[in-house]
């Protein structure tokens, strides 16, 4: 591991890695903000960081800086940080069940977030297999989001790459969509396939998010990315506070569009349409369209439209 600088080795064991990568995988930062609800949740804590100096195109992605009263305190680089979790797993109807439960279903959490890395992807992904190998990983899971042309009315669309057959069927019984993509691609594959070149059973997750939609994070995508996770590896999270601020999302978002007649009539047309059930989900390059709002306000009416009237113009002459 010749970029990665460990603090302390973990003591883990049956351990599952969870990743997700701010950039062309994570529109809307629904993924990386999942990653963030998780190590909140679990607690976990940093051991390892991967030297971003090796990785990464400083005028493309800057290190940001705090100032304080004309005092400069703080240089934060781009970065790929490590982290441990112990999730407590779900709760038993007696304590028997709970010892053989924990006996049988414990398992560690390695959560890896950062930046898609611009430079040097085999060795970025050579030097995260490491590190999961030294963490006794047994399998995978890394977590992206896309811009689509669907409703924030309707339920969020989740789709999902494996590299095993297990993880398929896991997939089909979760009503997780199989994609179906040829193209450019990113870390999140190029991850998935490092993994699988060392037997490491491996599973990606897409959650679709409505492009006229620019706040950040969309909490309903984060949702519903965590909710199938957990439906994958029990983990019993507790999202009950997630779902309501979820709900007042989508509120927000609908009282926006309902103030404009455009709008409106663009985000019908979607509920109308529909996605047909053998629609592939494809993902494509999100960089640039999200930006994330002063105080983490929702978007003007303006802002929450951008696209539809183009969209509009484009359909009336076709």
């Amino acid at each position: 591991m010749e970029h990665v600088r460990v603090s302390e080795t973990p003591t883990t064991e049956r351990a599952t890695l969870i990743a997700a990568f701010n950039g062309w995988n994570d529109a809307a930062d629904a993924a990386t903000w999942a990653i963030k609800f998780l190590i909140n949740q679990w607690d976990a804590t940093s051991f390892a960081e991967l030297d971003g100096e090796e990785f990464f195109d400083f005028t493309q992605s800057r290190p940001t800086i705090r100032v304080n009263r004309g005092m400069l305190r703080r240089v934060t680089w781009p970065a790929n940080r490590f982290y441990i979790a112990h999730p407590p797993g779900p709760t038993a109807a007696s304590q028997d069940e709970a010892e053989d439960e924990a006996e049988a279903a414990r398992r560690d959490v390695i959560l890896l977030l950062g930046d898609e890395p611009h430079f040097r992807w085999r060795t970025f992904t050579r030097e995260v297999i490491d590190v999961a190998k030294m963490c006794h990983v047994e399998d995978i899971i890394v977590l992206g989001a896309l811009v689509a042309e669907v409703p924030h009315t309707a339920p969020v669309q989740i789709g999902g790459a494996a590299t095993t057959e297990e993880f398929l069927k896991a997939m089909q019984s979760h009503g997780i969509d199989r994609t179906r993509y040829t193209g450019p691609t990113g870390i999140v594959a190029i991850l998935q396939d490092a993994a699988r070149s060392q037997g490491i059973p491996s599973l990606s997750l897409w959650g679709s998010a409505p492009h006229y939609v620019s706040a950040t994070p969309n909490l309903p995508v984060s949702e519903a990315l965590l909710r199938k996770l957990d439906l994958l590896k029990g983990f019993d999270l507790q999202l009950k506070e997630l779902s309501r601020a979820a709900q007042r999302f989508t509120q927000r978002v609908s009282s926006l569009v309902a103030e404009d007649p455009t709008a409106s009539a663009y985000v019908h047309d979607l509920e109308e349409r529909g996605t047909p059930p053998d629609a592939p989900i494809t993902p494509f390059d999100a960089s640039g369209v999200h930006k994330i709002p002063l105080e983490g306000e929702l978007p003007t009416g303006e802002q929450a439209i951008e696209g539809a009237e183009q969209w509009l113009r484009r359909i009336r002459d076709e």
